[in-house]
């Protein structure tokens, strides 16, 4: 089984189909968050973000609704993975642009916005790149 950052393909490609985000568009968004099962990296204003897509904490009160815990998020690559692309596909669907949207997974400062989606852009033309050849 391939897996990408502790994340099995088959929840990367499910997730993408349930929530209409290209496979490419996660697995790039994945690689730029870098997180792993198990990781809790705590932020500067004392939220933590959670497992390989690096989920922040402070969405659990939303998530609590739909049965996901933290030790979901931390610890279920699966579980992890279909949130992280809830949450993108929510930002996206609200940005002005794609780009936007996607920056916005990370930061709706225009500044930290911006450095994102320049991150994510690199690694998803890399990444298509590698596909394609």
């Amino acid at each position: 089984m391939l897996f990408i950052n502790d994340v099995p393909i088959t929840c990367i490609n499910q997730a993408a189909i349930e929530y209409h985000v290209p496979a490419t568009v996660i697995v790039s968004v994945l690689r730029t968050e870098n997180g792993r099962v198990g990781q809790a990296n705590r932020n500067k204003d004392g939220s933590f973000d959670l497992g390989p897509m690096q989920v922040n904490s402070r969405w659990l009160t939303t998530l609590n609704r739909y049965g996901y815990t933290q030790h979901d998020l931390e610890y279920n690559a699966c579980a992890n993975v279909t949130v992280g692309a809830w949450i993108l596909a929510s930002e996206i669907a609200d940005g002005q642009t794609l780009w936007t949207g996607i920056g916005d997974y990370h930061s709706h400062t225009p500044y930290y916005n911006f450095k994102y989606q320049y991150q994510v852009k690199t690694t998803y033309a890399k990444l298509i790149q590698t596909v394609s050849t």
